[in-house]
């Protein structure tokens, strides 16, 4: 099959991978946090959106630890390269934990304005 004809059987819906967000060694991360909507305009379903989307970032980032964490294990690997795969799982943590505290803020306001 030739490079053209190759070319011509792609749609255009096939897009290009998608790009990661963080990356460290052989580990990538290709989500990112959600933003969270305005809490005075959201509505129910925005907020079930928003709690979708929160559980599918925590998702992939378990996924981007248990790779750091392989990393940081590694026994065989230079001192620098595991301390750089502990420092990159730490701030995901630290990611992951202002999300939080948004999605509180949100949750609150939401709240507040739709009672």
């Amino acid at each position: 099959m030739s490079a053209a004809f190759a070319q011509d059987d792609m749609t255009e819906d096939t897009a290009p991978p998608p790009e990661p967000v963080a990356t460290l060694g052989d580990c990538a991360l290709y989500a990112e946090a959600p933003e969270m909507p305005d809490p005075k305009e959201a509505t129910a379903e925005d907020r079930a959106a928003t709690i979708e989307g929160i559980k599918g970032f925590q998702a992939a980032l378990g996924e981007y630890r248990a790779c750091l964490d392989t990393i940081s294990g590694n026994e065989e690997l230079e001192v620098d390269a595991r301390q750089a795969a502990l420092d990159e799982f730490n701030r995901t943590v630290e990611m992951e934990t202002d999300m939080v505290k948004d999605w509180q803020k949100f949750s609150k306001k939401y709240d507040k304005a739709n009672k």
